[in-house]
């Protein structure tokens, strides 16, 4: 079996809530589960960590960004319509306010 878990500062995929410093469980490349570590990540054996938030990667094509998008209202939003695979870290944003800035990217994982 195939099993991966990836780790980020948020977590927003379609059917789970936003998760704060949770992890991503991947099985045989498919979401399995967000786990919600109560805020505080542990090192556990094989987890990959990325500053951000992870997302569903269809967002890089599907949301057109601006400076100052409430990044959550337009991922939530878009998830209401759309669903997909594979995942995408979102790195360079204000996560104090959720907004989206200037030097603000999207990239797949890998």
């Amino acid at each position: 079996m195939n099993l991966r878990k990836i780790a980020a500062n948020y977590i927003l995929l379609p059917g789970f809530e936003l998760t704060r410093n949770g992890y991503v469980v991947l099985e045989e490349g498919q979401v399995t589960d967000v786990v919600d570590t109560g805020g505080e990540i542990k090192e556990i054996p094989c987890l990959e960590f990325y500053g951000g938030m992870i997302v569903a990667d269809f967002i890089r094509d599907e949301v057109k960004w601006q400076e100052g998008d409430d990044i959550l209202a337009k991922i939530k939003d878009c998830y209401s319509r759309e669903s997909g695979k594979g995942l995408a870290i979102i790195q360079g944003a204000d996560f104090a306010h959720f907004s989206w800035l200037k030097d603000t990217r999207i990239n797949p994982l890998r």
